[in-house]
């Protein structure tokens, strides 16, 4: 012990002597002098010697590189990348108005928002019709049941004579879940009393459209988001559909066009070109510019059929075309005629059936010797399914005089299995 401590205070004499004597350090490459760093904590160099300093030790070493200036990445490309939405809308494309024809087509429609809908997508849709004009008298907020706010069936007669329209579009019900106020009281939606109530409305607005004596479309409603909203837009739509129809008016249906299989609500679906598409707007009411266009396209064909401006369609076929003359022989094919038309002709049996005037038409186009000869197949030809098949004596097509073929009755019996083993399997 006494060993250690004598070996201990000749350690720190030994060092303190070295401090005391030690020259100071000249700075490497100049002629500056660098003077020994302060202890500021009084330790002595002992200690420091054996143990070390730990801040020296987790002091950051100076950068004895070039240096590097980093900059922060900006907002922009710190941002996460934005996900791909699922049912990305394609941009629509730009339609250019045309002038329209001092004659065009003029169609009023009138109703409630969704009736501005219905305008706005009709208005796209004849853009480049000269001949047709949309005039968008809605009004968003009205409907049947207030009839202080927007009488319809007392404006309508107004209407019609400031435009003078050709047609008259109108869907009307999406502002009328309210109670409804008549001369026996005030009643809620879903009562009897309501229902027969907005009936009465129903009719009164249908017999003002039909005195205009313009073609008149009444447009349904179509789903919302709200369930118990599109219960009652239902409902609304069976009253309107009995009522328009018994007036003679016709009721379109655009109901599945924006629901699933099961008749819900859907924002998301197929457009024009079937790309699936964001059609309703983000309040699950109102519709989206191609969900707009969607509604129109449930019109447009009812629409020109009723102004008159359908596609043609194609004439049907002529009796007198393709006929011959007595004592001409018939010609071996027949007259040219589309096929669409044969389509359109009619009846109950297929084209070149038996039963065709053999005189000319369809029949014509079978020349002589394709047909059936005496209702059997001629031996050889692909459509002879007779087994086992009859022997062909020549490559030639086989004439007349060549082997009798059977009856008909033989040609029509099927071959049974104990006749035939081998027919059996290709009799199943």
């Amino acid at each position: 012990m006494k060993r250690f401590a004598i070996l201990l205070l000749l350690c720190f004499g030994v060092t303190l002597l070295a401090e005391a004597i030690a020259p100071p350090a000249l700075a490497q490459g100049s002629g500056e002098i660098v003077l020994a760093q302060n202890n500021d904590r009084g330790m002595p160099n002992i200690f420091r010697f054996l143990f070390g300093d730990r801040r020296q030790r987790s002091a950051p070493q100076p950068w004895q590189g070039p240096f590097e200036i980093i900059t922060p990445p900006s907002r922009e490309a710190a941002r996460p990348r934005e996900r791909r939405s699922r049912s990305a809308e394609p941009a629509p494309r730009e339609v250019a108005a045309v002038e329209k024809a001092p004659d065009a087509k003029r169609v009023l429609v009138v109703g409630d928002f969704m009736a501005r809908a219905l305008a706005k997508g009709l208005a796209e849709a004849f853009a480049e019709d000269p001949n047709l004009v949309v005039i968008d008298a809605s009004s968003g907020s009205s409907g049947l049941v207030r009839a202080d706010y927007y009488d319809w069936p007392g404006k309508l007669p107004e209407l019609v004579a400031e435009q003078t329209p050709d047609a008259i579009l109108a869907i009307i019900g999406g502002n009328d879940r309210q109670a409804i106020r008549t001369d026996a009281g005030s009643f809620a939606p879903g009562t009897d009393e309501y229902r027969a109530a907005y009936t009465a409305r129903v009719v009164a607005f249908a017999d003002a459209l039909k005195a205009t004596g313009k073609p008149v479309l009444w447009v349904g409603l179509v789903p919302v988001s709200s369930g118990a909203m599109s219960r009652d837009y239902s409902a609304f739509n069976s009253i309107v559909r009995e009522q328009v129809e018994a007036k003679g008016l016709r009721f379109i249906d655009t109901w599945n066009g924006f629901a699933d299989a099961d008749g819900n609500y859907v924002a998301v679906g197929p457009d024009m070109n079937g790309q699936s598409v964001q059609l309703r707007a983000s309040d699950g009411l109102n519709f989206t510019r191609a969900g707009q266009r969607k509604l129109a396209f449930f019109v447009e064909q009812p629409l020109r059929e009723v102004l008159g401006a359908a596609t043609p369609q194609l004439a049907a076929i002529d009796p007198a075309v393709g006929t011959t003359a007595p004592g001409e022989a018939a010609p071996q094919i027949g007259p040219m005629v589309p096929i669409e038309a044969l389509s359109s002709a009619g009846g109950d049996t297929l084209s070149g059936s038996a039963t065709e005037d053999e005189s000319g038409g369809i029949a014509a186009a079978i020349s002589e010797g394709i047909a059936y000869e005496n209702g059997v197949t001629p031996p050889g030809r692909a459509d002879d399914f007779r087994w086992p098949p009859p022997a062909i004596t020549s490559t030639t097509a086989p004439s007349a005089a060549a082997e009798a073929p059977p009856s008909a009755a033989e040609a029509t019996t099927p071959p049974s299995a104990e006749a035939d083993p081998a027919a059996a399997p290709a009799a199943n």
